[in-house]
């Protein structure tokens, strides 16, 4: 089959679905039964009342909505583009992964699952269809998930840098393209370790700061993509979030006592300009998806943080969208893919050291002009 570019009128990528249309939580959508609001925490039985309240009194700002619950905890934007955005952005991802939701080696029969930071849900409900053995709870900051899901599916409202309080352990947690929420990855493992299963796995998904360039001579001083590269960590660095640290996790997994530490370093194209089929595709995919994160990213946190106006952002961004077009300059973005396992035996945590793989990109020089 060849390779193409999902759209709305496209059904699958790659192998995987694509979702031709969203059905939005509203008011009258009831997730929760009296059963499940008993099963995972008592945050669940909040969040059954409070989807009819303030979770949907969202705040906005410079044309952006963004989430009431937990105000100001996360710097980008809940609405429709955004959305839109993580759902291609999903399709990323599981290209990177010839198709697959996660490196980590799981069983097919998982039960309990956990989804940190889940967006639209779209990965908690494809875990959900692909495992009917797992009963898997997605949780966000954001009630923007389907009210149609599989029955072994289920979303809460809540905030992951508050006290976790689960009635039950987890097999498997995973989390992505948490670079720009999570302000202490310390806390952060020691919470998911505790949250596990011995033998269980964690898996972060992870885009991270600074984007990059072919050409080592491209900086911050002549790229204004590289600048906003820059500007991005300060920014968020002043919020108490590293911008670079899904580059570090494997000291943090191990000092909460994690084993079998695993990381594999894949790279996203910004554009069509690397070699191979699939990697034009991933090109198309992280090239549409770096658009729609550049206002995302940048609104809230450099006019709140670096106190810049709505239109200086806005200027300043059409100069990194026109960088970004230009064929002279080969951006790509760094993908980390983190595992570990809590170790069965917990007074036995001797592991070996972190392995850690890296993806190579190779010019394509025929498709310059293209």
């Amino acid at each position: 089959m060849g390779l193409v570019a999902p759209s709305r009128r496209s059904t699958q990528m790659y192998g995987v679905p694509f979702p031709c249309e969203r059905h939005w939580l509203t008011s009258t959508c009831n997730h929760q039964s009296d059963e499940r609001d008993s099963a995972y925490s008592d945050h669940q039985t909040s969040y059954t009342m409070s989807v009819t309240s303030s979770v949907f009194n969202f705040r906005y700002e410079n044309g952006r909505r963004y989430h009431a619950y937990a105000e100001g905890m996360y710097p980008v934007p809940n609405d429709e583009v955004e959305a839109d955005r993580l759902e291609l952005q999903h399709h990323a991802f599981r290209l990177t992964l010839d198709g697959k939701l996660h490196r980590a080696p799981i069983p097919q029969d998982i039960h309990n699952v956990l989804d940190i930071g889940c967006g639209t849900g779209i990965w908690s409900i494809e875990f959900a269809d692909e495992h009917p053995s797992a009963r898997v709870l997605g949780t966000d900051l954001s009630p923007i998930q389907p009210c149609s899901v599989p029955p072994n599916c289920e979303f809460l409202i809540d905030d992951f840098e508050l006290d976790w309080i689960f009635h039950e352990e987890f097999d498997f947690i995973h989390t992505r393209a948490l670079v720009a929420a999570v302000k202490d990855w310390n806390r952060f493992f020691s919470q998911a370790f505790t949250n596990l299963k011995p033998g269980g796995y964690l898996e972060c998904q992870e885009l991270t700061f600074p984007i990059k360039c072919m050409d080592p001579s491209v900086t911050d001083e002549n790229s204004p993509l590289m600048k906003w590269s820059a500007l991005f960590v300060e920014a968020a660095g002043k919020l108490g979030i590293d911008g670079t640290g899904p580059r570090h996790l494997g000291p943090k997994l191990r000092s909460a006592g994690f084993v079998d530490i695993n990381a594999k370093t894949c790279k996203w194209p910004v554009g069509r300009w690397a070699k191979g089929d699939k990697f034009k595709l991933l090109g198309d995919l992280a090239y549409a998806d770096l658009m729609d994160w550049l206002p995302s990213s940048s609104l809230g946190l450099f006019t709140r943080v670096l106190k810049w106006t709505q239109h200086e952002v806005e200027v300043f961004l059409a100069e990194c969208r026109a960088e970004a077009k230009r064929k002279d300059r080969h951006y790509y973005a760094d993908v980390l893919f983190w595992y570990a396992r809590k170790p069965r035996n917990t007074t036995s945590v001797y592991s070996h050291e972190p392995v850690h793989d890296e993806e190579e990109l190779e010019l394509d020089d025929q498709n310059q002009t293209t």
